[in-house]
């Protein structure tokens, strides 16, 4: 069963952790994609979380797979939930990390110097640091191992996401972060089995947006990674990779 990788805000192919993806690839098939617009994609990306997921889907259509399981990383994991909404009868299992429901609560960013740095045309190692792990000498020392492997690769890179896709996937998060209780009734329609997983100190998709997921949705399962943010997922690469392919395995 195929697993198809969405990804976070401006994230392209090449900021994918290899240890988190090597992971998961040693036990399935992984398919990893810049979305319409984004990295090496052509295209005019959407403004739009809804239109994001039905590139997806017509992406997935391409490929001609009958079933798969979808990851969903921050940005990426609000269209894996649409794509998963929209084709039930194809998605068999979602993994939702460091994301949130439609109208959840503080997920639209208004600290000044979060969104410098989360916006700033060329965000350099210290904004990612500061954006995705806690600060703490551990979760900082992990940053920094990521931010190394990252560099591990050094030919054939993906070209960078435009400020024309930032400013129209900014405009999709936000629309989506406008806070609205009656939206988190649609969960109740994503019944595939869920993992939701997010850091406790989660600066960008504060971590109470991972406990109304698993709250609403219908057969979810959460954990929530101790001094971490929202890059838990490579701080904990082989961790979150094995339960990852745990979870896909039942």
């Amino acid at each position: 069963m195929p697993l198809v990788f969405l990804q976070h805000f401006r994230g392209t192919l090449d900021s994918w952790d290899p240890k988190l993806i090597d992971t998961i690839a040693a036990k399935r098939e992984v398919i990893l994609v810049d979305n319409v617009g984004v990295g090496g994609s052509t295209g005019t990306t959407p403004s739009t979380v809804q239109q994001m997921a039905l590139d997806a889907i017509d992406f997935i259509d391409a490929l001609k797979l009958p079933r798969y399981d979808v990851f969903g990383f921050s940005l990426g994991g609000e269209v894996a939930q649409e794509v998963a909404l929209r084709r039930p009868w194809q998605v068999r299992r979602v993994v939702l990390a460091a994301t949130g429901p439609q109208g959840g609560v503080d997920q639209r960013a208004s600290d000044p110097n979060i969104l410098q740095r989360t916006l700033k045309d060329n965000p350099g190692p210290e904004d990612y640091l500061y954006l995705f792990f806690k600060n703490t000498a551990s979760s900082q020392a992990a940053g920094g191992e990521f931010l190394q492997r990252l560099g591990e690769r050094t030919t054939d890179h993906d070209a960078p996401s435009s400020l024309a896709t930032r400013d129209r996937q900014l405009t999709a998060w936000s629309e989506w972060g406008i806070p609205d209780k009656s939206k988190f009734v649609r969960l109740n329609a994503l019944f595939q089995p869920t993992l939701v997983a997010d850091g406790e100190s989660d600066i960008l998709m504060p971590a109470k947006n991972s406990r109304l997921l698993a709250k609403y949705l219908p057969d979810a399962q959460l954990h929530i990674y101790p001094d971490a943010g929202h890059g838990f997922l490579y701080q904990y690469a082989v961790k979150f990779g094995t339960e990852v392919n745990t979870f896909l395995d039942r």
